[in-house]
């Protein structure tokens, strides 16, 4: 199962922050995935973190969610 290897804030466009998140899989294999400021809260939230280190060795299904959730948040039906 891939895990949180780290994480970082970095910029976005027009200087708004999101944060990069790199994943590990079990095979070594590396990803990264960025998220806007809804996702990073309801990641931070999800790992019951307080600074982006503590998301070190999280699942990666936490941060599908987070992602579901910042997307859901246009939907309007």
């Amino acid at each position: 199962m891939a895990m949180i290897k780290d994480a970082r804030v970095a910029a976005a466009h027009e200087g708004i922050a999101e944060l990069i998140v790199r994943m590990e899989y079990s095979n070594g294999g590396i990803s990264e995935v960025s998220l806007d400021a809804t996702a990073t809260a309801a990641l931070m939230e999800s790992c019951g973190a307080e600074t982006v280190a503590d998301l070190v060795g999280h699942p990666w299904y936490k941060v599908r969610d987070a992602l579901q959730i910042s997307y859901n948040r246009y939907q309007t039906t």
